[in-house]
């Protein structure tokens, strides 16, 4: 890999502005998930332990939207999800990532995930356990657990957004009840090295005076992604990078401040193109209809994909490849019905969710009372979105397409639809055959998405994460530039690599989350373990 600017390292702090000095057996960078499961895990396990965080405690923001991708939990099993069996999950994932994810790292996480969300939720009352709702559960009779040779599956745990705030914070309480001692408004800068060993990191106070953690089993990089660094982002995403010509590169999370660590102290990252969350794709109908697999037309009227191939994410990469401009989903009034032959995955439609279900109907009705004209709406991330009503497809047609030209491929598009749905077989396309529904029982609706390679848009060349990062082995200890273990110096989290492969895709939502919590926590367990 090049060596690029951002990899080179720093100028070493000069060790008499270095005031103070502390010692552990675990240090840990980042107060997240990862490292909030890492800091009570180890410190339950006996270890001291240090949590460096350069947020504020009363105001850290910890990211994510409340879904959970657990699977296989006690309190799963309470609420009647089906177990899922681990062999056929991790054979799944590995297909997904093109067997480039490291199977060791997650079949530890298939394997213990189900058991960490027990223990992330045993500060929980009662009422707010009751209060985490199961996503599509119970799944409808249409529930397609394979599709296209992928699999899903559902009961991902979903939290309020207050909630799932308090879950890691008691987390936190917890790994401090324990011993262990969270530095927030300090940020970790440097790591030092003895021999071939990580044995330390400097930091800076909230006073911007230094002080040198020492470590005596190991440092724990949980720092996040690196969705903020433009130029990680352009150096690394690069599938992203040659999709989007320019404009805003910069996502939800934070600066890579943890990697770039990690790489000056000699880790090894994993091969590009990284995979991120967003950036690479395009769909109509997000917070609308979900993945929902109606009929998706570009901006001239064409229909251009697959819509229901495996998972959202996958099914909506050739959407990024469309001429710039409005992406459309199609669909008549039996939606509602069609939603229920959806794959559990990011950015499901949670038809079991009266509150989503209740926003459909709503939009819908508010639509027939504008037929004729476009209305919008603001989605859950915050972005505005159109939306069109019209009891005819040549009035919706003329509803969103100001072009003749391009209102005529529309109704040639629906017209072929409906003629390949009455056959049973999506002969241009492939689409499943019990993912095709016709478009015929009126009023009809649209629903769209800019897509502008020159200005990414929420779910459309947006990136929201980055899910790649240092190479480690099986017990997230980083890999040097010969593969091998660096003593003392582990990943986890968004600075953990090896999860995703290319492409971030979740064969239940949330998955990047659990990920993080389930290998935190082990982390913790296995650095507290260590015997020097």
């Amino acid at each position: 890999m090049p060596k690029f600017e951002w990899a080179l390292p720093p100028a070493p702090i000069p060790k008499e502005k270095i005031v103070q000095e502390q010692e552990a057996d675990v240090i840990i960078l980042g107060a997240g998930h990862a490292g909030t499961c890492a800091a009570r895990s180890a410190a339950e396990a006996g270890a001291s332990v240090i949590v460096v965080e350069q947020q504020k405690d009363v105001s850290q923001w910890i990211l994510g939207i409340g879904e959970w991708g657990y699977m296989n939990s006690q309190w799963q099993k309470e609420q009647g999800v089906p177990e899922v069996d681990i062999d056929t999950f991790v054979k799944d994932w590995q297909l997904r990532t093109n067997n480039r994810s490291n199977v060791a790292l997650i079949r530890r996480y298939a394997q213990h995930c189900g058991s960490t969300f027990d223990w992330l939720i045993e500060p929980l009352s009662e009422a707010e356990r009751r209060s985490i709702h199961p996503m599509m559960t119970p799944p409808s009779k249409h529930m397609p657990y394979v599709q296209d040779h992928i699999h899903s599956w559902t009961g991902t745990p979903h939290f309020s957004m207050d909630l799932m705030r308090k879950v890691m914070k008691e987390n936190q309480q917890i790994a401090k009840e324990q011993g262990a001692q969270f530095l927030f408004e300090t940020k970790a800068l440097q790591l030092e090295k003895t021999n071939h060993r990580v044995c330390a990191v400097l930091c800076e106070t909230a006073n911007h005076t230094y002080i040198r953690l020492k470590a005596k089993k190991g440092i724990l990089l949980s720092a996040g992604d690196y969705s903020k660094n433009r130029q990680m982002c352009e150096d690394l995403l690069t599938e992203m990078a040659d999709l989007v010509d320019e404009g805003d590169f910069c996502g939800h999370g934070w600066n890579g401040d943890g990697i770039r660590m990690g790489v000056w102290a000699g880790g090894r990252l994993e091969p590009r193109s990284h995979a991120g969350m967003g950036g690479n794709y395009s769909f109509p109908g997000f917070d609308t209809i979900g993945s929902t697999a109606t009929l998706r037309l570009n901006t001239h009227g064409q229909r251009y994909s697959n819509e229901g191939f495996g998972t959202h994410v996958l099914a909506a990469i050739p959407g990024a490849k469309q001429p710039n401009g409005l992406l459309w989903s199609l669909f008549d009034s039996n939606i509602l019905a069609e939603t229920t032959y959806q794959a559990a995955c990011h950015a499901s439609f949670d038809y079991t969710d009266s509150n989503r279900v209740q926003d459909l109907v709503d939009l819908m009705g508010r639509a027939q009372q504008h037929k004729g004209e476009m209305i919008f709406h603001t989605d859950v991330a915050g972005d505005v979105r159109p939306f069109a009503c019209a009891d005819t497809i040549e009035d919706l047609a003329a509803t969103i397409y100001p072009q003749i030209e391009d209102q005529q491929h529309m109704i040639q598009a629906v017209a072929r639809y409906d003629q390949l749905c009455a056959l049973g077989k999506d002969e241009d396309f492939g689409k499943e055959a019990f993912l095709i529904h016709p478009i015929q029982k009126p009023p009809f609706y649209a629903s769209g998405q800019y897509k502008d390679s020159h200005r990414p848009f929420g779910q459309s060349m947006k990136l929201l994460v980055t899910v790649s990062g240092l190479l480690t082995d099986a017990y997230q200890n980083v890999l040097d530039a010969n593969f091998e273990p660096i003593p003392g110096l582990y990943a986890s989290g968004n600075c953990c690599g090896g999860r995703f492969g290319l492409q971030y895709t979740t064969s239940i939502p949330g998955q990047s989350i659990s990920m993080a919590q389930t290998l935190g926590r082990l982390a913790g367990i296995d650095m507290a373990k260590l015997v020097i």
